[in-house]
């Protein structure tokens, strides 16, 4: 299976930012953390100081506070601000624990310990616990700070953060994939040329290619030329050696003539008959296919004109020929096509009794090309359909046939494979043999 370049560094982007979300939020989060409970510690030992200056004996020897020297936050129920002053003599409690009763151990003398606690209410406390001895007794102050805004600011503050970075991370990939899709869309005129099989006149190469791919866009163009030129040579080769075969085999005929032995003017002359027959077929095909243009779009009201013009000079007996065909490009080879259709028509024309018809149909849903071409002469036998169907037989060639059929089955089904398309044939309703064809569309192998 192929792979996506695009879901490749969609993927990697991902991971990165995973990441980046890790080794950024992580470190976020503690140093937040960090800071908020760096500033209530250090309120929470101020206020503790202040408990402890504002706590003081009574002319008759009992300890009081005085709260008009603490801040007024003490004083409201449910401030968020709470201090409790705990000894085996006394307890002051502020007023703004109001009936809730905190859990509180005793502290030894100058150490101090800060821990935090969550109470029934929902609130999340900072608590600072310490141990203090002053007027020789020995008592613990604890003061504890309500942090639940300031948690729920963190926490708001890092989504945030998040939504920030997926923001990024999404700006990046449409950046990203804008310029993958801008970078390959100057590519898109090679990708119709080789989609249409339009390579005739060359590929369109644009001007500016992105550097990654630039050799492999050059070695396409070069091997594409090499095709082409190879195409045609082999054709033109090959029409110019059907020529170049007429001389040999007349002289062939002279030898037989001139043999003294029967039996060796009867082989000399099979021979060169046969040879002859070949070379007909090959010059067939030439004028069929007219002048090679490997690459170039079939287009069958402009190609098959000139076809069955040839075909009607070639059988001028007064037959008709209906046409259904489309009237624009084809994504399949003009020579490919021309090939294939001339050997089922020349073969229709040869046994029509007076009308062949030729049908192309395109099919969008399945993205087929269904060709059919029927005659409406004595057709051939159910035995000679199956026969034909088989693959490798060349029925045409077949000596037992007489002069043949003269479909071109070897070169009609090489072109057909080509395809991965199908070739069926059958009776016609016209009475004649019904040949059908369906070419899948931009599926060539």
């Amino acid at each position: 299976m192929g792979y996506s370049i695009q879901k490749q560094l969609q993927s990697r982007l991902l991971w990165l930012l995973l990441l980046l979300v890790v080794m950024l939020l992580v470190p976020l989060h503690l140093s937040i953390r960090y800071f908020v409970s760096d500033v209530v510690e250090s309120r929470l030992e101020h206020d503790a100081e202040s408990l402890i200056s504002a706590l003081s004996r009574s002319a008759n020897g009992d300890w009081q506070l005085d709260v008009d020297r603490l801040s007024s936050i003490y004083q409201r129920a449910q401030s968020g601000h709470y201090y409790r002053i705990l000894s085996d003599d006394f307890t002051f409690d502020s007023r703004s624990l109001w009936d809730i009763q905190p859990d509180i151990s005793e502290v030894a003398v100058g150490d101090i310990m800060t821990n935090s606690l969550e109470w029934s209410n929902g609130e999340i406390l900072v608590a600072l616990s310490m141990g203090v001895e002053k007027s020789e007794a020995q008592f613990t102050v604890w003061v504890a700070e309500d942090v639940t805004t300031l948690l729920y600011r963190q926490i708001s503050f890092e989504i945030g953060f998040a939504t920030l970075f997926i923001l990024m991370f999404l700006l990046i990939i449409y950046l990203q994939r804008h310029t993958i899709r801008s970078g390959f869309a100057k590519l898109e005129p090679i990708r119709n040329s080789l989609q249409s099989v339009d390579v005739a006149q060359g590929l369109k190469i644009p001007s500016k290619v992105p550097e990654e791919i630039k050799p492999l866009v050059t070695a396409l163009e070069h091997t594409l030329d090499r095709y082409s030129a190879q195409v045609k040579r082999s054709r033109v080769g090959l029409g110019n050696l059907a020529h170049e075969l007429k001389r040999p085999i007349q002289k062939l005929h002279w030898l037989a003539q001139e043999a003294k032995d029967h039996d060796t003017q009867l082989a000399i002359a099979s021979s060169a008959n046969e040879l002859d027959r070949l070379m007909r077929r090959e010059l067939k095909r030439a004028r069929i296919s007219g002048s090679p243009t490997p690459g170039a779009l079939f287009n069958p009201k402009k190609d098959l004109f000139h076809l069955t013009t040839l075909l009607k000079r070639m059988y001028p007996e007064g037959k008709e020929l209906h046409l259904k065909v489309p009237d624009q490009n084809l994504p399949f080879d003009r020579d490919d096509l021309l090939e294939l259709l001339g050997n089922l028509l020349d073969n229709a024309f040869r046994h029509a009794k007076g009308l062949i018809v030729l049908h192309i149909v395109l099919d969008p849903l399945k993205k087929t090309c269904r060709l059919d071409v029927q005659d409406d002469g004595e057709g051939v036998s159910e035995f000679d359909i199956e026969k034909m169907m088989l693959r490798g037989v060349r029925l045409d060639e077949d000596q037992q046939y007489g002069q043949g059929t003269g479909l071109g089955l070897s070169i009609s089904r090489a072109v057909v494979e080509s395809y991965n398309g199908t070739m069926l044939f059958s009776k016609s309703k016209l009475g004649g043999l019904s040949a059908v064809i369906e070419l899948p569309m931009f599926k060539r192998l």
